[in-house]
């Protein structure tokens, strides 16, 4: 963050110097060393123009329409950044979180039409309201309405395209994804562990983490792109859309139409089986897609990418990049664009945020294994040490260091808790999903050059080592705070007997100093955050279910700070509070926990 704002502050200073340079330099020049030529002066020019002072003047004539070019550039530039900084600015009416999961598959289950029964697809049926065809210039109006408030859309490196209020939903579903694992986790005080592997705390598609971080990103689009067209202001009808960009439009339609609670789309199973990738409609995530019968008959539109019966109502052509264009409309639309990973990824993502997380597994009676011992962590020669647990802090001796580059520093922080090392695709996807791969492949090369030059002579060897493709953290030059919480997890998991298992909950408390890398919002920390949150919540709800009811209640306070959305913790402490006779302080819990919840979804909107 130092760093981000010293470059910052260094190019503010440079450009000072190049737009305020001139112009003092010639005020300067002029009130100190400038005369006017005299009348001989002039004369003995037309004669001989061609003198040293005539060229150099020439020269400085040059450099001042040159100046005068840049500085029209950069007045430029930053008027564009500052436009599309306002709008992003504007309020976005993106629906609730609730309202998105609740019915979200409605668009989605309407997908098919029933298969001919012969060889060929059979002709499709008129729309119930051809005698009266929707306006295209009310909805095209309705468009400029919409779109004209907000920025345009994202560009994924696949080469797919998302308008920003679709990206804005997906992320906000990403958000509301993790917020329900949170709200329905139950602690297990039976069985308190790590939860590295629970598979509601997967990561998502990477898809996902490529859309939330293009939509943060400066060049959201230019300004002269065409306007986008809600899948909800679609035609009625039959929509036939033809052209290079057709199936990868349809893809986004889908994904748009799977988003929404109130709009729905149909499509004919040959033409859903070229979209998505091969075998997706057989996947538990896809399979929704292919069932059913007859539900083309709910569907406000459906869209065709063939038209051998010629019963098309309305016909687009689609370019590569997703833009529109048709008889009934006004002027070329933008329609959202994805690939067959990028679609299957979305769709993965709009059904588990439908399950809810799956109960705790009671622990099977096996022999108990030794557990280890609960060491300190490893003393490091180098005196290097770097805290994950309620902040990202990398010191060297007891000193503070900061990466020249913020990269440098979520590198670090990757490869400590990925203890397996991460291979150079994987560190390109996580530390910079919104870029293609083979573009950003030398700003990892560099990143990490600068890195071992900056702490090399400060450890006395690499910070990372190298082995074929996968790079690691040198534990040997770099210390971090996760050694000891991990061993105190595992001494906890294998706890034997009722005085060693609350001793080793206890020393998993002490050592949880906070969220791993608090005030970081980089997006593969999600999945690890609330491992570790559910790891320390466990060991507050064994604490409090074998201690004085007193004693309890302060525990499952402390749990609730730790994770205020977790419904479990709150009840279980407004249980005590009703059963110490404390009813408004209980019921008073609860509607604090209602509030919070709340104001999330609102924040979400």
């Amino acid at each position: 963050m130092v760093m981000r704002w010293v470059n910052r502050l260094a190019t503010a200073l440079i450009v000072l110097v190049v737009v305020a340079g001139p112009p003092l330099l010639a005020g300067i020049w002029l009130q100190h060393w400038w005369q006017a030529p005299t009348r001989a002066q002039v004369e003995a020019w037309v004669e001989q123009p061609l003198t040293a002072g005539t060229i150099i003047a020439g020269c400085v004539a040059v450099a001042g329409l040159a100046w005068l070019l840049l500085l029209t550039h950069l007045t430029r530039r930053a008027l564009r950044g500052l436009r599309r900084r306002l709008r992003r600015l504007r309020h976005l009416p993106v629906p609730t979180p609730a309202q998105m999961t609740a019915s979200s598959m409605a668009g989605v289950a309407a997908f098919t039409l029933p298969a001919a029964t012969t060889g060929h697809p059979q002709p499709l049926p008129a729309a119930t309201d051809t005698s009266q065809p929707s306006d295209p210039t009310r909805f095209d109006n309705h468009a400029d309405r919409s779109a004209q408030a907000q920025p345009v859309g994202v560009a994924l490196p696949g080469g797919g395209w998302i308008p920003y209020h679709t990206a804005a939903a997906i992320t906000a579903l990403a958000a509301a994804f993790w917020l329900q694992r949170r709200r329905h986790y139950r602690p297990d005080p039976r069985q308190p562990r790590d939860h590295h592997n629970d598979p509601d705390l997967q990561p998502l598609p990477g898809t996902v983490a490529t859309v939330a971080a293009a939509l943060t990103d400066d060049t959201i689009g230019p300004d002269h792109a065409p306007l986008p067209l809600r899948a909800q202001r679609l035609p009625e009808g039959i929509l036939l859309l033809t052209g290079p960009g057709a199936s990868a439009s349809a893809r986004g339609l889908i994904v748009e139409a799977a988003l929404s609670s109130t709009f729905t789309v149909a499509m004919r199973p040959d033409d859903l089986g070229t979209l998505l990738p091969p075998g997706a409609p057989a996947t538990p995530t896809l399979a929704q897609l292919t069932t059913g019968t007859g539900a083309h008959t709910a569907a406000r539109t459906i869209i065709v990418l063939s038209d051998d019966s010629r019963v098309a109502t309305h016909r687009w052509h689609v370019s590569t990049d997703g833009t529109a264009t048709g008889p009934d409309l006004t002027e070329p639309r933008r329609l959202c664009s994805l690939d067959q990973q990028t679609t299957a990824d979305l769709l993965t993502l709009i059904r588990r945020s439908q399950q809810p997380p799956p109960s705790a597994t009671p622990r099977a009676e096996t022999v108990p294994k030794r557990p280890p011992a609960l060491e300190a962590e490893p003393a490091v020669a180098t005196g290097a040490r770097l805290t994950l647990l309620g902040g990202c802090d990398l010191t060297v001796a007891g000193e503070m260091v900061h990466p020249r580059r913020m990269a440098g520093l979520q590198i670090l922080a990757y490869l400590a808790i990925h203890s397996d090392g991460a291979t150079r695709s994987e560190l390109i996807r996580a530390i910079w999903p919104h870029l293609s791969p083979s573009t950003i492949t030398q700003r990892l090369h560099t990143t990490l050059t600068d890195l071992r030059q900056q702490l090399r002579p400060l450890l006395g060897e690499d910070p990372i080592t190298r082995n074929d493709d996968r790079y690691r953290l040198n534990t040997r030059a770099i210390g971090t705070d996760l050694q000891t919480w991990r061993t105190a997890v595992s001494v906890m998991t294998h706890a034997v007997g009722l005085n060693q298992l609350e001793q080793a909950c206890r020393a998993v408390i002490d050592t949880y100093r906070g969220e791993i890398a608090a005030g970081h919002t980089w997006d593969w920390l999600t999945p690890v955050r609330e491992q570790t949150r559910r790891t320390v919540i466990d060991a507050y709800a064994t604490l409090a279910e074998h201690t004085d009811p007193d004693e309890a209640l302060a525990l499952l306070h402390r749990a609730i700070s730790i994770d205020p959305y977790n419904e479990a913790l709150h009840h279980q402490a407004g249980n005590l509070m009703h059963a110490g006779g404390d009813h408004a302080g209980a019921a008073e819990l609860i509607k604090r926990l209602h509030q919070r919840i709340a104001a999330r979804d609102q924040v979400q909107r």
